[in-house]
């Protein structure tokens, strides 16, 4: 009888363990799964290989970083370049919309039209868009999921 007792008292653990353990690898693979599917979405947009930020003084997007072997650094794009229009959209407030449609059509092997002004001067740099390197992709996604974290813990402190 003791070692019934025992061995049902080892059973019931090891079941309980296994539950436990399997409710947390099922949130841990559903995570991991999410991940995935956004590291695939954002890996269809294709890459070009600049980093960009906004002048707050005129609204413009500037060229902060073109990253080496890119196919911007093959382009011609430079560390302080101006984007003015994207396949032939201007980059402006009032044309969210056409932007947003553009971006859209847009994924790994398209070409991108970009006109830029530097040093005073508009000029066309065309460039076609890679594969996203793991590194970048890694990064994108991480500042997908921080965003829609804050954006979530926003939305819970104004409830």
């Amino acid at each position: 009888m003791k070692h019934k007792v025992l061995f049902l008292a080892l059973a019931l653990t090891m079941a309980l363990s296994s539950a436990a353990l399997a409710g947390g690898s099922g949130e841990c693979a559903d995570k991991t799964a999410a991940t995935k599917a956004r590291a695939a979405k954002l890996a269809e947009k294709g890459y070009l290989g600049i980093e960009t930020g906004k002048d707050e003084a005129t609204g413009a997007w500037r060229v902060t970083k073109v990253a080496a072997g890119s196919p911007a650094e093959a382009a011609g794009f430079w560390a302080g370049d101006v984007l003015v229009s994207l396949n032939g959209v201007a980059l402006k407030a009032e044309n969210k919309e056409q932007i947003k449609k553009v971006k859209s059509s847009l994924g790994v092997g398209k070409s991108v039209t970009y006109t830029v002004a530097r040093n005073g001067t508009q000029q066309t740099l065309r460039a076609t868009l890679a594969p996203v390197p793991d590194q970048v992709l890694a990064q994108w996604v991480a500042e997908e999921e921080a965003a829609e974290k804050q954006a979530t813990q926003m939305a819970a402190a104004n409830n």
